[in-house]
């Protein structure tokens, strides 16, 4: 199953006419979408870069769509990725001593700084360890909740998690769920009681490095470790406890990592997992999960990305062992690009990644988030240096500044000027705010152009409240996050659904702009055709969810030329953007659009314009259809290309606030309520007196919008919630109908959901008291009905029987391809020349529609670089079929990750055939070939 999330194939919108006559079918002049507004925050990239600190700039709105042959960011929400789970970081020990020895209002402060979801960074996944990690205020003299002196306890009779309480780290999460009732917390062990271990001892021995010495720390596990006994039952009951104990004082635990870097030996707590201990562990604590009804999660690895697959295939390949672990997690300090989750997502359908532990800079969480991370953990609150970062087992141990300047990186908390009651908040602090503030857990990653230059780098969101979020940065090649590299400023196109805008990034900064669509939602599109299509370029792949595939003429531009889209039944639409990919040239040079609700009888033209660079939005009055064709008009010297076409609705989803109107009982000055509507939240409509009973904001749709949902966000205007609330509609504004729901205001964003109601005028009056508030809206929205669009599974064959050639055998031969491990793989072993090809005897005929090319593998086969990329993905190919006789090319185009889904037209065949076709200093390797229903 690909990572991608595709339309839906037979979802029917609510409220669409069947079989309705076509309306709005006026000839018009196409729009090319705009009108929507941008937020815009920046911050310096690290403490040396202190010009922006989470600074709000001038905001933009949204234009028409140029042709402007420049830098540019083309953001497609209809691609989409990953869900979002929460950005944070650790709350170790040391982190909690630190904080409480601020004075009691500084300690309140810094924890509303942390966690906030209105005013400070609301970080809402954050990670404790069970018992002590290396950041451990009583280093080296380390503990865990049983060590009863070393004395063996089967029975864990001694169990106790009250050092947590004495230490206040339980004190801590109660007042963190107090300011952001939304934080979860996940739990990571680095060692357990010593009597359990091999070595007797909560730490490894005093020689850093891998868990190949002689003496490195394990869980006895019978024969598996030469013991005469197997703890893994009793361990599997101390993580149980553990999450008993800590529901029990009011925390409850989100997921748990089977343990800390399970390959590595250090001289703090650590334990060695062989990746197939690690799978035996699993299978117990998920057991002992399901025995006690805990539903925490399992992670496993959490530990850096060379050791990826080993631990991947034991835990993710196994079938005895799968059902237990949710996802991995990684950490970086191997210092090379994470490009390992993207390859392990692909393989593994419905696993999670997440990175677990390590403080890197933007540039770097762009690059973990553009491959299948769902979630972000900094390391390290609060420390202090003494020399060396501290209460830690780091805290003797300093580092020359010259060759390891990072290390001395302050911390996102740290004292103020040495004052142990008053704290500042650093550099961490503002780059991770521009991810934390901004994305919504539940939040998908939608489609972006990743090259935009040499330095500018960038990621996409799109929130559950409609609004879309992208980062970018404007940063230089270094190896440490604490230097500045001086690049220059960058102006760069940023190309919506919505329109485009533009801004000049200065070097060393990151920016977050959030913008605020006027598409609606997307509309269901089933199958599409075309007048003309190059070989290996259907139709089909302008629809199949993935930017890098194509549909084109693969000829020059001429009058007549057609590409029609089906949306499964008669929908309402009002909008067409065709995205254009890596081709984005290849927009038409004059075009008409018309509807039809039969694709027989054709209306006269609801649309014509010229298309226009990377995308073409192409709006129109709205209309009641099922297909949709553009024809070209005229010719040009240059193909014509789609990457992806999508409908949309503006009359579902997020409504477009542009063309409401609002009005209120009170307002305080100029701050009236339509600043309500102008898609920023950095202006406000306010009551401009106390929060009392009787008071009303009324927002007029502009004409009659079936509403399923408002939300009145507060923005940063802290208690300024409605105490109460209740909501009625009118068709005039006049005469009011009953109260379709009620309730109570929520800090920041207040969410109404309303049973389906069409009017035009909706009023939410205010039902409760606020002596010492305004009512205040900063952002009102309005949501209509649309489909859900879910994920459509991709069920991989049964590859029993299936051999496999190669034009090269490699280092091994193409079954490794076959072998169901990603740690294995069939590779080149020269670089991409343009002329390789791998083939797949599928041993029977049999009927599919897609392929994933999946380059993970063993890093140390290919050069170094092959590692520190992205693995050995084709640069180009051509996919072709045969049923023995001859061959049909189904797909081409050019590959861009460790995991290429490859979609084309359902094609019925026996052999598979994929020409590699372009060039490249890489190998090209395929760790496992699927093929897919």
């Amino acid at each position: 199953m690909s990572i991608r999330i595709r339309r839906a194939t037979s979802v029917a919108a609510v409220g669409v006419l069947i079989g309705a006559a076509l309306v709005g079918t006026n000839p018009a002049t196409a729009s090319t979408a705009a009108g929507g507004l941008v937020e815009v925050t920046y911050s310096g990239y690290n403490d040396a870069a202190t010009t922006h600190r989470l600074s709000a700039m001038p905001e933009k709105n949204l234009s028409e769509v140029t042709s402007a042959d420049m830098p540019s960011i083309v953001v497609d929400p209809s691609v989409k990725y990953q869900t979002w789970e929460g950005f944070g970081g650790s709350l170790e020990d040391a982190t909690v001593y630190n904080l409480n020895r601020l004075s009691t209002a500084n300690r309140d402060a810094a924890l509303n700084d942390l966690f906030d979801p209105v005013s400070g960074n609301g970080f809402s996944l954050m990670r404790v360890p069970i018992g002590c990690s290396d950041f451990c205020r009583d280093a080296p003299n380390y503990w865990t909740y049983d060590d009863n002196g070393g004395v063996a306890d089967p029975l864990l009779e001694n169990f106790s998690v009250q050092r947590d309480i004495d230490n206040g780290l339980i004190e801590m999460l109660g007042d963190i769920t107090a300011i952001n009732p939304t934080t979860r917390f996940y739990a990571s062990m680095w060692s357990p009681p010593a009597w359990m271990k091999t070595n007797s001892s909560l730490v490894g021995p005093e020689e850093w490095g891998a868990c190949d010495q002689e003496d490195a720390p394990r869980v006895h596990h019978g024969v598996s470790t030469g013991s005469n006994v197997d703890y893994y039952p009793i361990l599997a009951d101390y993580y149980v406890r553990y999450i008993e104990a800590y529901e029990e004082l009011g925390v409850p635990i989100y997921a748990v990592t089977l343990q800390n870097e399970p390959d590595i030996s250090m001289p703090y707590p650590s334990t060695c997992f062989t990746p197939a201990q690690l799978a035996d562990f699993a299978v117990e604590l998920g057991s002992a999960f399901s025995s006690a009804g805990i539903d925490a999660l399992i992670w496993g690895l959490d530990g850096n990305e060379q050791g990826t697959f080993p631990y991947s295939d034991a835990l993710l390949g196994d079938p005895a062992v799968v059902d237990y672990v949710d996802g991995l997690g990684w950490h970086n300090y191997g210092g090379t690009a994470v490009w390992q989750p993207t390859a392990v997502i692909g393989a593994y359908a419905g696993k999670t990644a997440h990175v677990t532990e390590i403080s890197n800079g933007a540039a770097r969480l762009i690059e973990y988030f553009r491959n299948a991370v769902s979630s972000y953990s900094y390391w390290v609150t609060m420390y202090e240096f003494s020399p060396g970062p501290s209460p830690s087992f780091w805290g003797d141990k300093p580092r020359d500044p010259a060759t390891d300047p990072d290390f001395y990186s302050p911390s996102i908390v740290s004292f103020l000027d040495g004052d142990p009651t008053n704290y500042q908040l650093n550099g961490w602090y503002y780059s991770f705010g521009q991810f934390s503030r901004y994305i919504q857990t539940g939040a998908h990653r939608i489609d972006s152009s990743e090259i935009v230059s040499d330095t500018v780098s960038n990621v996409a969101f799109e929130n559950p409240d409609g609004t879309i979020v992208i980062i970018a940065t404007n940063r230089g090649n270094s190896p440490y996050n604490s230097a500045l590299t001086n690049p220059a400023p960058a102006t760069v196109r940023f190309v919506t659904p919505s329109g485009e805008f533009r801004d000049t990034l200065p070097g060393d900064t990151i920016a977050t702009y959030v913008v605020t669509p006027t598409t609606g939602a997307e509309a269901s599109v089933v199958a599409a055709s075309a007048s003309a299509a190059r070989e290996g370029n259907a139709a089909f792949q302008a629809i199949d969810g993935d930017s890098a595939t194509f549909w084109t003429t693969g000829a020059n531009q001429a009058a007549g030329q057609a590409f029609t889209l089906d949306l499964g039944d008669v929908r309402t639409v009002d909008q067409l953007t065709l995205t254009h990919g890596t081709l984005s040239g290849d927009f038409a040079a004059a075009y008409e659009l018309k509807a039809s609700t039969d694709g027989v009888t054709w209306g006269s033209p609801v649309a014509s314009g010229s298309g226009t660079r990377d995308i073409t939005n192409i709006t129109f009055d709205k209309v009641n259809a099922r297909y949709l064709q553009v024809s070209l008009t005229t010719g040009a010297p240059r193909w014509w290309s789609v990457a992806e076409a999508t409908a949309y609705d503006s009359t579902t989803g997020l409504l477009d606030g542009s063309s409401m109107s609002a009005v209120a009982s009170a307002t305080n000055g100029a701050e009236v309520a339509d600043r309500a509507l102008d898609g920023t939240a950095t202006s406000r409509w306010s009551s401009g007196e106390a929060q009392q009973p009787g008071q009303n904001f009324t927002i007029d749709l502009g004409d009659s919008r079936l509403v399923t949902a408002i939300e009145l966000d507060s923005g940063s205007w802290v208690g300024d919630e409605p105490r109460g609330w209740e909501v009625q509609a009118s068709d005039d504004g006049v005469s009011w109908g009953p109260v379709l729901a009620s309730g109570l205001g929520s800090p920041g964003a207040t969410r109404i959901a309303i049973a389906p109601s069409p009017a035009q005028y909706w009023r939410i009056t205010q039902t409760g008291t606020a002596a010492n508030n305004f009512w205040t809206i900063a952002e009102a929205r309005v949501y209509g009905t649309s489909a859900e669009l879910p994920a459509i599974e991709d069920v991989p064959l049964d590859r029993a029987g299936w051999s496999a050639t190669a034009s090269n055998a490699g280092p091994t031969g193409a079954g490794e391809a076959l072998d169901g491990l990603l740690d294995t793989r069939w590779a080149s072993g020269a670089a991409q020349s343009g002329n390789e090809w791998f083939q797949v005897d599928l041993g029977a005929v049999e009927t599919f529609s897609a392929v994933q090319l999946n380059a993970a593998g063993p890093p140390d086969w290919a050069d170094q670089l092959a590692r520190t990329y992205r693995g050995d993905f084709a640069r180009g190919y051509e996919v072709y079929v045969s049923s023995g006789d001859s061959w049909t090319l189904v797909a081409s185009g050019a590959g861009d990750s460790a995991a290429d889904f490859i979609r084309f037209p359902e094609q019925t065949a026996r052999y598979i055939n994929v020409h590699q076709t372009g060039t490249s200093a890489y190998w090209w390797g395929i760790a496992e070939f699927y093929a897919y229903e």
